[in-house]
């Protein structure tokens, strides 16, 4: 499936990929993703699902990773539902709405100390290409997952991050919770005049213990601690981009090997000069970081 709202559990490195590279293997797990999503509610406006999963670790050879994993989607009015005259670009704009809340249980763990996390991603087909925009608490250190990013496809300011979505290259790179703000936008280019702005907001923990690692980092070290995440397909139109975030991860050794999240996200679509004005609202940006 192309495109969607998906929830997987992180680490990638030992439940998607086999080794410490790529090219030792790499595999979705059906356990985590179809999964086994049981409806256990079903309203007009909301749905609650349940997943309980159990998944190979290939860092413990034979070990098992097991959970529950429940999501309440429901939806939700616009950011400007109680100020719909703060801007006349919101009368000439579409959109919608959903929040997620979202319960990880960790049950079964190949080590008491090996962190597990639950990872949302937002894809998008690239039929129109465009940017990712995250801001920050000043300049931030980027994370390369894979090659190295260049100035072509990545922005690095004072105040945010931007990158390039077109599915012409491969890159993937990373946000430290130090700097990352819990929001982030994907704004399009525009085709045929319409473009479209997705924003997501969501909770950074800067105290949390983000479960994701890049290649670079040793086993057993807590790596760059990435909250935000992006990612572009090298496959063309027929490729994707990601907006991606995570929650803080958890282990057998707490004394409740819980953790929550809930995260809101609001689409928008039309005519590119009205989706920057929001975008500046939402993102708490100039409207010149939009530009070229």
């Amino acid at each position: 499936m192309l495109g969607g709202d998906r929830m997987w559990i992180a680490p990638e490195r030992g439940l998607f990929f086999k080794g410490d590279s790529a090219a030792e293997g790499q595999v979705i797990q059906n356990g985590i993703d179809p999964g086994n999503w049981v409806v256990a509610k079903l309203t007009e406006r909301s749905i609650k699902l349940v997943n309980e999963f159990s998944a190979d670790f290939f860092y413990h050879g034979g070990a098992k990773v097991r959970g529950i994993v429940e999501r309440s989607i429901r939806r939700i009015a616009s950011p400007f539902y109680h100020t719909p005259r703060l801007l006349p670009a919101l009368q000439r704009v579409q959109f919608a709405g959903y929040e997620i809340a979202s319960r990880f249980e960790l049950l079964q763990s190949p080590a008491d100390e090996q962190y597990f996390g639950m990872w949302f991603l937002i894809q998008f087909p690239m039929m129109d290409s465009g940017y990712f925009y995250a801001p920050t608490a000043g300049k931030t250190v980027v994370t390369d997952y894979y090659e190295p990013t260049g100035s072509d496809y990545l922005r690095v300011a004072e105040n945010h991050v931007r990158f390039k979505l077109d599915a012409k290259n491969r890159h993937k790179i990373g946000i430290r919770k130090a700097e990352a703000l819990g929001r982030m936008g994907y704004l399009s280019d525009g085709v045929g005049g319409e473009s479209t702005l997705v924003v997501r907001n969501f909770l950074n923990n800067p105290s949390g213990h983000y479960a994701d690692i890049p290649f670079q980092t040793p086993r057993g070290e807590a790596g760059p601690q990435d909250s935000i995440q992006s990612y572009n397909h090298n496959t063309a139109q027929a490729g994707f981009g990601e907006m991606e975030f995570h929650a803080p991860g958890i282990n057998r050794a707490m004394p409740e090997p819980v953790v929550t999240d809930v995260n809101q996200v609001w689409a928008f679509t039309g005519m590119r000069a009205d989706l920057v004005k929001l975008a500046v609202k939402l993102l708490n940006l100039p409207e010149e970081t939009f530009g070229p």
